[in-house]
């Protein structure tokens, strides 16, 4: 195990801060940056935490550093569709032609 990884475990008590579970084998973790580096964190132990990836997903997508640059590992999210464009069939969206 990476050492910052062990040293943010012990520091969270084995805790995710996003959502409150503990960390079991086999899940996904990424360290993040409490205060995103975009927008002034720096790379050290006190702006780190370590996050379910699906956690970290959902905090990138709220903290303001959504569609920058970052060393962090979050996928940049897909556009939104123009739903405008799009009708519902049989449970299904179906784009329509304009």
């Amino acid at each position: 195990m990476p050492t910052r990884v062990a040293i943010l475990l012990k520091k969270q008590k084995g805790k995710c801060p996003w959502c409150g579970l503990t960390f079991k084998d086999g899940d996904v973790m990424e360290i993040d940056h409490i205060t995103p580096k975009t927008l002034g964190g720096k790379d050290e132990y006190k702006n780190w935490q370590l996050l379910h990836r699906h956690c970290h997903d959902k905090k990138t997508a709220t903290d303001g550093s959504l569609g920058n640059k970052s060393s962090c590992n979050s996928a940049n999210p897909k556009p939104l569709i123009d739903l405008n464009n799009y009708i519902w069939v049989n449970d299904m969206l179906v784009m329509t032609y304009t």
